[in-house]
């Protein structure tokens, strides 16, 4: 099945302890893409935890990405 995986830009500094989370969850980010394999991590760079409202176009064309490489029977996103 293919896969991108989207992660925020810059976490939310009113995030309580937030220098300790972020590197765990950057981690967490990389690893759920390396589970599938050709999955595609994408980094939203100028998006923080609302990256459909920050960057539409950006989760526009990851969907538009699966929803090709689904109908073309391919197991990387195009």
């Amino acid at each position: 099945l293919p896969l991108v995986v989207i992660t925020h830009g810059h976490p939310d500094p009113d995030t309580p302890y937030v220098e300790l989370e972020e590197p765990f969850w950057q981690r967490l980010q990389r690893e759920l893409a390396r589970l599938v394999p050709g999955a595609r991590l994408v980094v939203a760079t100028n998006s923080g935890h609302d990256i459909q409202h920050d960057q539409p176009e950006l989760v526009l064309d990851a969907l538009r990405d699966v929803v090709l490489a689904v109908r073309a029977g391919d197991l990387v996103p195009h």
